[in-house]
């Protein structure tokens, strides 16, 4: 977007346009798609005079943007008004009330998108009408979202669902319907503002919800743990951890497979800087996902102290287990029973010959300082460990390897 930006400053002659800020975090499709609104409302509100840059998100609006993307699929049409649909007016009185009493105002954006994720169907739908209509329809759908006319008693929505649609041939394809709908308040009282009547075109989805969630030091704060539980986690296809480290960018730090047979998950990662945040997103098999709360995690404030457990697990404080590495010794260990790291030098990842999984593995800078431990599960990832040589220990065996 700021590519298109930096052009749009230049050939419409507005050097007062900002930078656009891609949001960081959100908690669910629908936070998501507001997030980016607000930013680009943001963005362009100095050069257009945009009154306001946050406008709320209303239950009710929500509510009729859903049901118009759940019409658009069970009526096999890509229409913002049809007799099968409905109209814009009709759809949103239908939630909060009369037109021209509860109403005053109203406008809508509709996109379909055939990406396999939500979030990438919202991003290429909001670019493609900030930027790439203008041939279509004079730039309509961006007016939609940066109108200047829109101030406190406008509240937004937005809907999405994913279903078959006929493009052409009689072929369908997955496509994702997205509903983007702004309402202007008219009167409050007898209408159902904030509230809004049940969706009634649309499949329940799944209601997931994240329950029990902890960061914890470990290792002295040299790693940090985060456990989770779920609420109705079977439209699940998997987790992924993302964490930043210094209001830096957040990161993934990897996924882990749904198990059905699971109540609770953990992580284990590396933990540098001053404070680390934390969230866990759940992929939904559709497409769709949703986020955990943030947790954060001071470590200029950490003396975490190991449970029993931890201790039995980790590496001995007292031991450095590099004191004689380097020196050759005579050992009736064969050549097969070694530590074999592959492959070395490494990227992102290594993998440990020799050693059973589920084994504690502590890997150490080459001064004999701790840089990260945990269980061994066919692959240890190094995304967190900068550039340099190190060495893993493993049952009192240890091998050398380089990251790069």
């Amino acid at each position: 977007m700021n590519r298109a930006i930096r052009k749009e400053r230049i050939n419409f002659k507005q050097p007062d346009i900002g930078n656009y800020q891609h949001p960081d975090y959100y908690q669910d499709p629908v936070e998501y798609s507001h997030k980016i609104i607000s930013a680009l409302r943001l963005a362009y509100s100095k050069a257009y005079n945009i009154k306001v840059v946050d406008i709320p998100l209303d239950v009710a609006v929500n509510n009729a943007a859903q049901n118009h993307s759940c019409r658009m699929i069970s009526c096999n049409e890509f229409a913002h008004q049809s007799r099968c649909t409905g109209s814009p007016q009709s759809r949103l009185a239908e939630q909060i009330g009369a037109m021209g009493i509860c109403i005053r105002g109203f406008s809508e954006n509709i996109a379909i998108n055939t990406s396999p994720s939500v979030e990438r169907a919202i991003e290429w739908a909001i670019f493609s009408m900030m930027y790439d209509d203008q041939a279509c329809c004079q730039n309509g759908h961006r007016e939609n979202f940066l109108k200047c006319s829109y101030d406190d008693s406008w509240r937004m929505g937005f809907g999405f669902q994913k279903g078959k649609f006929n493009f052409s041939g009689g072929r369908k394809s997955d496509t994702w319907f997205l509903t983007w709908n702004f309402a202007k308040i008219g009167r409050i009282s007898g209408c159902s503002w904030g509230e809004g009547k049940e969706m009634k075109n649309c499949p329940g989805e799944a209601d997931i919800e994240f329950q029990t969630m902890s960061l914890t030091g470990q290792n002295n704060c040299r790693q940090l743990k985060l456990t989770w539980s779920m609420n109705n986690a079977k439209d699940l296809r998997d987790f992924e951890v993302f964490l930043r480290q210094d209001t830096r960018e957040y990161k993934s730090a990897g996924k882990i497979a749904y198990d059905q047979r699971k109540k609770t998950y953990a992580a284990i990662f590396p933990a540098r800087g001053k404070v680390v945040d934390v969230y866990v997103k759940a992929h939904l098999r559709t497409g769709s996902f949703r986020n955990s709360e943030l947790s954060s995690f001071d470590l200029n404030d950490c003396s975490e102290i190991a449970t029993p457990e931890q201790e039995k697990d980790q590496p001995s404080k007292d031991e450095n287990p590099l004191a004689e590495l380097g020196q050759p010794k005579k050992s009736g260990k064969k050549a097969s029973d070694e530590i074999v790291v592959v492959p070395n030098p490494a990227r992102n990842e290594i993998e440990l010959k020799n050693i059973p999984h589920g084994s504690t593995y502590a890997i150490y800078f080459i001064n004999g300082q701790l840089a990260m431990w945990g269980k061994y599960n066919r692959k240890i990832s190094l995304q967190w460990l900068r550039s340099g040589r190190y060495v893993v220990v493993v049952n009192g065996k240890s091998a050398q390897f380089v990251k790069m």
